[in-house]
């Protein structure tokens, strides 16, 4: 027989922690606990724990996981239940909380709690590391299925339109290095000294100083989140691949270099901004000149275009609607913009002279129609949607969805809009022959 342990009290209470540790960490409660709280879903749930983990818990109301629960519950509910004398528990909880979202300060309280009942700040550490990393994926995968239910919901079951790709965050992380890169290759095409902004959805990088750079920025980040309003796109979803590049320049010489050397393409001399997508990428390429109202609207009418692109499927609007929604988001983000002193009249003079919308709306850059004598398909185009979002601004928004679903244009805008075709031709001409404005809601 071997010799009794020579500290019987030492390897009895060393014992009974282990114990301890087993009881509260995984295993039925002998009296079951009351508690309440809340998920990260919004649902509420309220009952009786019976037994737990530190991976999850179990009552009458069913079984969750402790990442399940928002962070402040989180914390109030495991410290009904745990051992508040174990450094490992206090280790766990914080790990559970740094992964919470909200949860950063309740952690910093649990790891100092565990630190002092002796858990050694390797332990710490590491489960720091764990909590960050199951944070990031969670986020992710949230991310990623706010995305994906969106093009769900814009996808019907017989959908022949196929959607952008949804990225992983490495996948998204690639993209905007492969953008920042391509842009910094631009402005080296161009011959200029460039200065470089960041923003959440997009990348500005172009010769004019920088704190004008980092007003546009925080311009066009308000302007998309107007657009996802109006397309019923979730917050904090961001449609782009990567971020859209904005390559700004002082000079028309300049832009029209960029736009020769970087996209192959001939600017005419009245141009003042282009649009371009690359596949799954969106640039626009532009130039202030001295005319900044004229800049701020061109640059909000582009960078729409490349929203729209983007929003769920590469499927395209008809012009009529894709250049008149650009000019209508211009006039509405752009203070002061002279989108409507120049388009409205042209429009209310067509319609006044007996001009057929219809035949505005048939009109195909593909077929080489559009945008007609002195450009009358903006004017019209833009009268239009105006008289839309003003009257049924949601079902603008369904009819869209429904276009960028594969529905061709017209039957969607009869089934999802409620107006057909020639009926929207007959309406605008009715109330633009004897109405200035937009109707009143």
């Amino acid at each position: 027989m071997g010799a009794a342990p020579r500290f019987p009290l030492l390897f009895a209470a060393i014992m009974a922690a282990c114990l301890c540790w087993q009881a509260h960490s995984q295993g039925t409660l002998d009296r079951p606990v009351e508690v309440r709280g809340r998920l990260v879903t919004g649902a509420a749930f309220a009952g009786k724990i019976t037994s737990w983990t530190t991976d999850r818990f179990v009552g009458s109301f069913g079984e969750y996981g402790w990442s399940d629960l928002v962070a402040a519950d989180l914390r109030r509910i495991y410290m009904q239940v745990m051992d508040r004398k174990s450094a490992p528990l206090w280790v766990n909880l914080g790990e559970l909380l740094t992964g919470a979202k909200g949860g950063t300060q309740f952690a910093d309280d649990a790891f100092g709690q565990a630190k002092r009942l002796g858990a050694a700040p390797a332990a710490i550490d590491a489960a720091r590391t764990r909590g960050k990393a199951a944070f990031a994926a969670r986020e992710e995968r949230e991310r990623m299925d706010r995305e994906k239910r969106l093009q769900d919901d814009v996808l019907p079951d017989d959908a022949t339109a196929k959607p952008w790709p949804v990225l992983t965050d490495a996948e998204r992380a690639q993209a905007i290095d492969r953008m920042r890169q391509e842009a910094v290759a631009a402005m080296q095409v161009a011959g200029v000294t460039s200065e470089s902004v960041e923003t959440e959805m997009f990348l500005l990088y172009g010769d004019l100083p920088r704190a004008e750079l980092q007003r546009w920025g925080r311009e066009l980040d308000s302007m998309y989140a107007r657009v996802a309003d109006v397309l019923a796109v979730p917050k904090g979803v961001n449609l782009f691949w990567g971020k859209a590049v904005i390559l700004a320049f002082q000079k028309q010489d300049t832009f029209r270099l960029a736009e020769a050397a970087i996209f192959n393409h001939k600017a005419p001399p009245n141009l003042r901004g282009v649009c371009h997508m690359k596949g799954p990428q969106v640039y626009i390429n532009i130039y202030r000149g001295n005319d900044e109202l004229e800049f701020a609207s061109t640059l909000v009418h582009e960078t729409t275009h490349g929203i729209v692109y983007r929003y769920a499927t590469p499927v395209q609007l008809p012009d009529w609607a894709n250049e008149g929604f650009a000019e209508w988001v211009a006039r509405t983000c752009v203070p002061r913009s002279k989108v409507d002193a120049s388009r409205r009249p042209q429009g209310l003079a067509f319609f006044r002279q007996g001009g057929d919308a219809g035949k505005i709306m048939a009109m195909s850059g593909k077929e080489g129609t559009w945008p007609g004598d002195n450009a009358i398909g903006y004017s019209v185009g833009y009268l239009l949607v105006d008289l839309m979002i003003a009257d049924r601004p949601q079902k603008f928004g369904t009819w869209v969805k429904s276009v960028k679903g594969g529905a061709p244009w017209q039957k969607a805008l009869g089934e999802d809009f409620g107006v057909a075709p020639a009926m929207l031709s007959q309406s605008a001409s009715q109330w633009y022959r004897t109405n200035d404005g937009t109707p009143r809601r």
